[in-house]
């Protein structure tokens, strides 16, 4: 939460495509032929410092309610996000994923942006459907509001940004993605240390992510795609037959991160929710650096995964070698140097927590394996295989969560999300390096 020097005119929010030179008339026609060898890594490498950037912006956000708050104030926040986010992620059908791989172009990015609008009216009635049973606090009710708004605004953005990968503009989708997070960090930042709430703060955050759409993203994909057609209601459902099992996985993993927040807030209150907010920050890095890592890897997969089985599982291991490293290393850091980091980053009062911060790490470090794991399993076609393991490490995290988090609170949070995540990681370890190309069509 150092880039090189960027193509882009002197402008305060504006972004703008550089155009294309028009292709000679002797070359081919097709719009779909491929890159320079290099380009994989180039756009592999911006993609990760964008990742690692805006991982850093959502971390800074934490930091700054942590020291210009309190326990409580960051605990509305984390609430907010552990209702809003699985809202929006069960309601986007995996667009991202599916634009970005749409090299056939089966479908217009009027479509994509059609059906994201319709998700976001079910993300945001979910969320009034949360308020409206539930006993909430008015003032993380307050919260939540812009909050969800800011969330299915971002999720708009990432429509675009499917878009913009497909036509390989990286570039445009990594300095999008840092300057739109920067200007909601600023925003809320701002808002609180002048005196104001958390709830106003929000709002401003909100404010600048839409107007960053509205005047950045939407522009650049006009640019390369017409942005609006007559919705076909076929198209549309069959668009969202295609992405609902992604969506169902991706819903299911923010549930199963959401669920000890929930827990907490009803057992040990709202500061409890603020200190495991502070010390889950980490796993929210981590998932941006496996997603470079498996957005740079997915073609080699998916080609491997039709012609080779034995080199789809040599690659299959040292994706889960690299995470295995970075698994191992980041708990013993923690150990050594978990408290100090605490105390340092956000108050004295947070290095109480260090066994809890270890055990935070280590389930972190299933999680990056898992998301690896996500790509291989999308390259040989098995989304029903993944939404089963998502749903069962769900409900062991939750079936934990109950039994932990009334006894040991912030660190039963903590075991409990470790606990799910290292046997989704085991079951998927085994299919893959058992039966890689199951179910391949």
């Amino acid at each position: 939460m150092s880039l090189q020097p960027l193509p882009i005119r002197r402008s305060a929010l504006r972004i703008v495509v550089p155009p294309r030179r028009r292709p000679d008339k002797t070359a081919s026609s097709s719009s779909h032929e491929p890159k320079a060898p290099g380009s994989l890594t180039s756009g592999a490498a911006w993609l990760l410092s964008a990742n690692m950037l805006y991982a850093a912006v959502q971390w800074g956000t934490l930091v700054a309610l942590a020291k210009l708050g309190t326990p409580v104030t960051l605990g509305y926040f984390g609430l907010a996000l552990a209702i809003a986010t699985p809202s929006t992620m069960l309601a986007g059908f995996g667009l991202r994923a599916m634009q970005a791989t749409d090299v056939q172009r089966r479908y217009a990015f009027a479509d994509y942006l059609h059906l994201r609008l319709l998700g976001n009216l079910l993300a945001l009635a979910i969320v009034a459907g949360v308020v409206a049973c539930t006993t909430m606090e008015p003032a993380a009710v307050a919260v939540l509001v812009p909050i969800a708004c800011a969330k299915v605004t971002e999720a708009t953005s990432e429509t675009c940004y499917g878009l913009a990968q497909r036509h390989h503009r990286i570039r445009l989708v990594a300095v999008s993605k840092v300057v739109r997070g920067a200007l909601g960090l600023a925003g809320l930042v701002l808002v609180i240390a002048c005196g104001g709430s958390l709830a106003t703060g929000a709002w401003v955050m909100a404010g600048a992510w839409l107007a960053f759409l509205l005047l950045v993203d939407l522009r650049n994909a006009r640019l390369l795609e017409p942005l609006w057609r007559r919705p076909d209601r076929r198209v549309i459902t069959r668009l969202a037959s295609e992405g609902v099992a992604l969506s169902g996985v991706d819903g299911a993993l923010a549930f199963s991160q959401s669920i000890p927040r929930y827990l907490l807030q009803v057992i040990h209150g709202t500061a409890a929710v603020g200190y495991f907010t502070a010390l889950a920050a980490i796993a929210p890095a981590l998932d941006q650096l496996a997603a470079s890592i498996g957005h740079a890897a997915a073609p080699h997969l998916g080609a491997s995964a039709v012609d080779d089985r034995r080199a789809y599982r040599s690659l299959v291991a040292r994706l889960f070698g690299v995470g295995g490293i970075i698994g191992v290393g980041l708990p013993l850091g923690a150990l050594v140097g978990g408290q100090p980091f605490l105390r340092l980053a956000y108050a004295p009062d947070y290095g109480a927590y260090l066994t809890a911060f270890v055990l935070v790490t280590v389930g972190a470090s299933f999680s990056l394996i898992n998301s690896l794991s996500y790509f291989a399993l999308v390259a040989i076609r098995r989304p029903g295989l993944l939404l089963t393991l998502q749903c069962v490490g769900t409900v062991v995290t939750a079936t934990a969560s109950a039994l932990l988090i009334p006894h040991f609170a912030v660190s039963g949070a903590a075991a409990a999300v470790c606990l799910g995540r290292a046997l989704v990681c085991v079951a998927t370890a085994v299919v893959l390096l058992r039966a890689p190309t199951e179910g391949r069509p």
